[in-house]
């Protein structure tokens, strides 16, 4: 994973394009129709498998705690659920599912990962979980 220790603009581009989802459909829920609660919370349960997959990737080479392997298989079980649960309080779990892994990588891994990713995960991370939360406040 050394090849990671500048993030390139390609990746950044790629990272920040797909918030646009989140705040878009955020924005859509919000201020026009609640119905497509589905759309955001099927987009946020594969992009949170997405970052469990990630996990998953760090944790081949050995350099992480032994534990990351079983995080990163109980966020993609965890993001699932999200999809088969009673729609009241989908998006703040999702939310706060969101906050907790990024707090489980900034304790366990910030040594691991590089300053430039876990910057640019930061940022992701927690531009997600406030629409999220947003969303899941004012329609619910």
């Amino acid at each position: 994973m050394n090849n990671l220790r500048h993030i390139t603009t390609q990746h950044r581009v790629f990272g920040y394009s797909g918030l646009i989802p989140f705040v878009g459909f955020s924005l859509y829920l919000i201020l026009i129709d609640d119905s497509w609660q589905d759309w955001l919370i099927s987009y946020a349960a594969l992009i949170f498998s997405f970052l469990g997959g990630i996990l998953w990737a760090f944790s081949l080479n050995g350099s992480t705690p032994r534990h990351c392997s079983w995080v990163s298989i109980g966020a993609m079980l965890w993001a699932w659920l999200w999809l088969v649960c009673n729609p009241q309080g989908q998006l703040i779990i999702a939310a706060f599912s969101f906050v907790a892994l990024w707090l489980y990588e900034r304790h366990y891994l910030l040594d691991i990962y590089p300053e430039s990713f876990f910057r640019l995960r930061t940022h992701l991370s927690l531009t997600a979980a406030t629409s999220l939360l947003l969303s899941g406040i004012f329609i619910e």
